[in-house]
């Protein structure tokens, strides 16, 4: 009968982490569902490409990629996710070229194209 001590010391455990995480107050600020930045791969003249992403979890339990790498000849570029609601400029030529001299520094954070920030939209349009 080892099972059941295991099985709720592993309940206790479980109940007593959730609760010992500090609840982080509301913000004003939008808040993305990740604490990872979003990874997209450009060309040199801006246009996008899906990176190629991998999860290093031995877990059964699927869980978000962690490592995301471009593949080819394009700039792995870090991007900000867009807050609920909020939409990224429009996927035009103009905007591309903006993208990718905003992405010479890798990132695009804190880059803005006509009053838009320059952000990835969550899968699902749940953003």
């Amino acid at each position: 009968m080892r099972v059941l001590p295991l099985a709720v010391l592993s309940v206790v455990a479980a109940v007593s982490a959730a609760v010992a995480q500090p609840q982080s107050p509301q913000s004003q600020s939008p808040q993305p569902r990740t604490s990872a930045p979003a990874t997209l791969c450009l060309d040199g003249n801006g246009g996008s490409h899906p990176p190629v992403c991998h999860s290093q979890s031995a877990s059964r339990i699927a869980a978000p990629p962690d490592i995301c790498l471009c593949q080819g000849p394009y700039r792995r570029v870090d991007a900000p996710w867009c807050a609920k609601g909020e939409t990224p400029p429009q996927d035009t030529a103009a905007f591309e070229q903006a993208r990718a001299k905003a992405a010479l520094d890798s990132s695009l954070f804190g880059d803005t194209y006509q009053g838009k920030r320059m952000c990835v939209p969550l899968e699902g349009g749940a953003g």
